[in-house]
């Protein structure tokens, strides 16, 4: 029998007007069960990669992808920096290297307010200041602010704060670094005015690199870390130097939000399964709805195959709508939460104000398509129960 006749009769099967109102209101419930399903992990897959995601972007748009540090907490210098560059550059994917002068300091702005930030001094770079931090000393771009250096700091007898070295500074920008904990902390400023305010000429606090779009920083780091040991621990230096991805700092974090990501999966998956119990049922019911038809079809020659394949096509179409329905609505909710209705977050607690959602399109379609074998395999259990009955038998008890 061709392929077009045994669809429609799977459609008819389906969506026939002569169905009874339980097999339709089952029908529907389970369509709307599997649109439910998709629907939730899709979604929860969107704004939870979309968190992680969000995070990691903030956190590598301030910071070189690999960190260069001598263990211990040692200081460098610009020497430690021309020799890194050359071992650096020959190391496949990494496009430079730039020496980071990073330290607390005391910062001053419109009269009354005085806080600490965090000062990074860097190459390339104008000054710099983070959108809260720039709120709490009541400035703007084009605004003068005051940084002291506190190592220098004192007490004196009367009680008074001491500083030997106070720079009086021109903002050139107010930015959001989209992370909470570096726009309420964070000064960036040419590497030689950071080292005029700590007294630092020629010292370093670490050395960062950079690597071309496309390039693993994981294997990155690795390759360099290993040139590093063989150029310093093989060639006798007395200092060690090494290299990780920058990420790697905040390591516990994303394997938090990954074990999250994951029990979250499994909890809303239940739901899909709950689902295609329904999706079964529907499909039973069906079946015995048009056992007589089957039989009369059979009758008429219509080969066990056939069959098989009218049932597994009653799948198709009920879980197949479903999916694709739950894949539509997901993508609309995922739209319409990040243009019109977006989710406010606590940038103290978790470093962003807005949670963002990000359309997942691999994962999606990966459970789409595993949603709809599913009930493919669902359905083969009606289509083996009406072969085990013969034609006679159907059409004597219809």
């Amino acid at each position: 029998m061709k392929q077009k006749l045994l669809w429609a009769l799977a459609r008819r099967h389906v969506w026939s007007d002569a169905n009874s109102t339980v097999v339709r209101m089952v029908s529907a419930l389970s369509i709307t069960g599997v649109a439910i399903g998709v629907a939730a992990l899709v979604i929860l897959q969107a704004f939870m990669g979309g968190f992680t995601e969000a995070i990691a972007t903030g956190l590598t748009a301030m910071n070189p992808p690999l960190h260069i540090f001598v263990p211990g907490g040692g200081q460098m210098d610009d020497f430690d920096l021309g020799a890194v560059q050359s071992i650096a550059l020959g190391v496949p994917g990494i496009t430079s290297v730039v020496g980071v002068l990073e330290k607390p300091a005391v910062v001053s702005g419109a009269p009354g307010t005085v806080t600490g930030a965090m000062v990074r001094g860097t190459d390339n770079a104008v000054l710099t200041v983070g959108v809260d931090l720039a709120r709490e000393l009541d400035i703007r771009a084009g605004d003068e602010i005051r940084i002291a250096s506190t190592a220098g700091v004192e007490i004196s007898g009367m009680g008074r704060v001491l500083v030997d070295t106070i720079v009086a500074l021109v903002v050139d920008s107010v930015r959001d670094f989209g992370i909470e904990e570096y726009n309420c902390s964070l000064i960036v400023l040419p590497m030689n005015t950071a080292r005029n305010i700590f007294r630092a000429h020629g010292e370093l606090t670490s050395l960062g690199a950079y690597v071309s779009s496309g390039t693993d920083p994981v294997m990155a780091s690795e390759m360099l870390n290993t040139a590093l040991y063989e150029e310093y621990v093989g060639g006798g230096w007395p200092v060690y130097m090494s290299c990780i991805p920058f990420l790697a700092f905040h390591g516990n974090l994303f394997k938090a939000l990954g074990l999250e990501r994951i029990a979250m999966t499994i909890v809303l998956a239940l739901i899909t399964v709950v689902a295609l119990l329904n999706l079964s049922s529907a499909l039973t019911m069906i079946a015995m709805e048009h056992r007589r038809d089957i039989g009369v079809m059979r009758a008429m020659g219509l080969s066990p195959s056939g069959v098989f394949r009218i049932s597994i096509f009653r799948g198709f179409l009920l879980g197949g709508s479903g999916a694709v329905i739950g894949l539509a609505f997901s993508w609309i909710s995922i739209f319409a939460v990040n243009r019109f209705f977006p989710i406010k977050l606590d940038g103290s607690v978790y470093w962003i104000d807005v949670l963002p959602g990000v359309f997942p399109v691999t994962t999606a379609f990966i459970v789409t398509l595993s949603t709809i074998l599913v009930c493919l395999a669902v359905s083969a259990f009606p289509a083996f129960s009406a072969l085990t009955h013969s034609p006679s038998e159907a059409l004597r008890y219809e």
